[in-house]
C-alpha cells in the first residue's frame, strides 16, 4: 500500500498542517520524468516514517500549482509547520532525492 497521499483542493491544507513535515510531489500524467518519479519517491516515503508524503495531480489542480509558483515539473516542495520551506525541480535521481528528504526529515 502506498504511504502517498492523493492530494486536491478540498484536502491540500489539512495534509500541510497534518504533520510538521510535509514532501509534495506536484506533478501530471503526461509528464514522463514525472511518471518515471513515482517509484523512487515511493521507496523513500517507505524508508521516512516521520515525514507525510503527498502528490497534487497539477492538470486537475491547477489552483495548487499556481498558488505554489509550480511552472516546471516535475516539482517538489518540502512545507515544514504548514511554510514551503524548500524546494526542487526536474528528474533526480533516487539518491538525490533521498539526501534532499533526509537533510529536512
Amino acid at each position: 500500500m502506498s504511504r502517498v497521499v492523493e492530494a486536491n483542493s478540498s484536502n491540500f491544507d489539512s495534509i500541510i498542517r497534518s504533520t510538521k513535515k510535509v514532501f509534495v510531489d506536484f506533478w501530471a500524467p503526461w509528464c514522463k520524468p514525472c511518471v518515471r518519479m513515482d517509484p523512487l519517491i515511493e521507496r523513500i516515503a517507505d524508508r521516512h516514517g516521520s515525514i507525510t508524503f503527498a502528490r497534487v495531480n497539477v492538470e486537475e489542480f491547477s489552483d495548487l500549482a499556481s498558488r505554489y509558483h509550480i511552472s516546471s515539473l516535475p516539482a517538489y516542495v518540502f512545507f515544514s509547520d504548514s511554510r514551503p520551506s524548500q524546494s526542487k525541480i526536474g528528474t533526480v535521481s533516487e539518491t538525490e532525492l533521498e539526501r534532499f528528504v533526509s537533510q529536512i526529515g
